[in-house]
């Protein structure tokens, strides 16, 4: 098909250049023959472009950084390199993304729009003319702003360029794959620890983020935040510095995090990204607190991390929840049903969903039988919320499930205020 191409282009030089010869040749005179020698250096740069390949220009694509966070911009410089400084008046250069980058993230921004999905359905189109003429390097440079979570793939660059006319044109495509890595927006998680009735008046629950201080070791010198009742009075009298007590820290609170990325038909894409955003903010803000903490994802992409707190786990979390996305026909109450006997019992059990029906609430049931408490964080728009999605929730809770519902009205605070 391009070898077609390129004899029919030649054809047609030819078939120019014959009829100008002949027509100066048979009608003769001044005039024809100024036409012909005219013209000839147009048909000869013509021919020239014709068999000049621009397939073998060297392409380079710079980006100011590989990895990056959802809604910030990225700066691309594009360098192409060619051998000999053969005269282009003009040089188109078109972009092509992948299907990952044909939509935006714009923060908090978004979620103004939860009840539009396809409002992150934006296509991207990068295309520059340029007129190098004889440089033998061309360079340009785009922003690639309001980046979507994911990992995106910059592979390839279509070259267009032609003569004066237009009777001769020329385009390329060169395979230039660069890589690129967006992690999901965090912010700032605000954890309400939620207070249970006893038999003896009000309690608070275990806590997430506190150790249990049971176990005194020594003592050593006040430092701002201890509490009043840590003073050992004895030793203070004895050293004539306020001196306080130290324990032994128990063994932190084991947590389970479930992450619902099981496809289905009404699933809203807004509320996914706001489930994949709470997950990356509740993990960091728990690792914060020396939490032994475990992250799951349920879907088809199931994902399993267990409870190490190493830079190299946080490092493939990170990646994971930049990559995941909402796959699978499996439901997720039977992965859930399924997972549970792999699961110690004792655990605080954690689970971001976008969807609530009632297998999901059997299963959550169930979960509770094993876990030490259960959370349960249901993202869902406002307006969508059905009489259903009520009963299923007061149910929950009911039950003993700590429910906490984010809208739109949540979703576009600076942080998450939740229940524990």
């Amino acid at each position: 098909m391009r070898q077609a191409g390129f004899f029919a282009k030649l054809a047609f030089v030819l078939l120019i250049f014959a009829v100008l010869f002949s027509y100066a040749m048979f009608q003769g005179g001044f005039v024809s023959w100024f036409l012909f020698f005219a013209f000839s250096p147009f048909l000869i740069y013509m021919f020239a472009l014709l068999v000049y390949p621009i397939s073998n220009w060297e392409i380079e694509r710079h980006l100011s950084k590989r990895v990056a966070v959802a809604g910030e911009k990225v700066e691309v410089e594009v360098i192409l390199k060619r051998r000999y400084a053969f005269p282009i008046y003009y040089c188109v250069i078109e972009e092509y993304f992948p299907d990952s980058l044909k939509k935006t993230d714009t923060h908090l921004e978004k979620y103004h729009y939860i009840n539009q999905p396809d409002y992150m359905e934006q296509p991207r189109k990068v295309k520059r003319v340029l007129f190098p003429w004889f440089k033998r390097t061309i360079r340009y440079t785009y922003e690639l702003p309001d980046l979507p979570r994911g990992e995106h793939k910059l592979k390839a660059l279509r070259i267009k360029t032609g003569d004066f006319f237009g009777f001769v044109k020329k385009e390329h495509v060169s395979q230039n794959e660069s890589s690129l890595l967006v992690f999901p927006y965090q912010r700032k998680v605000r954890l309400k620890e939620r207070v249970h009735s006893f038999d003896r008046g009000a309690s608070p629950s275990i806590t997430l983020n506190e150790k249990n201080t049971n176990i005194v070791t020594g003592v050593r010198e006040y430092m701002p935040g201890d509490r009043f009742s840590w003073i050992d009075w004895k030793a203070t009298a004895r050293k004539n510095a306020i001196m306080t007590k130290e324990f032994e820290q128990e063994k932190s609170v084991e947590m389970m995090l479930i992450l619902n990325a099981v496809y289905h038909s009404n699933l809203n894409r807004l509320a996914f990204e706001g489930c994949v955003e709470l997950c990356a903010s509740l993990l960091e803000e728990l690792r914060k607190s020396s939490s032994q903490l475990a992250f799951m994802t349920l879907g088809d992409g199931a994902a399993y991390f267990p409870l190490h707190q190493d830079y190299s786990q946080k490092q493939m979390i990170q990646r994971h929840l930049a990559q995941v996305k909402p796959i699978g026909r499996i439901p997720f109450a039977q992965q859930l049903e399924r997972e549970q006997g792999q699961l110690p019992s004792g655990l605080i059990s954690m689970i971001v969903t976008s969807r609530i029906d009632g297998n999901m609430q059997k299963a959550i049931e169930k979960l509770m039988q094993k876990s030490k408490r259960v959370i349960l964080f249901f993202i869902h728009p406002s307006d969508d919320m059905t009489f259903g999605n009520h009963q299923l929730l007061k149910q929950l809770s009911y039950k003993g499930v700590t429910v906490n519902v984010l809208t739109e009205e949540q979703l576009i605070q600076q942080e998450f205020e939740v229940n524990t």
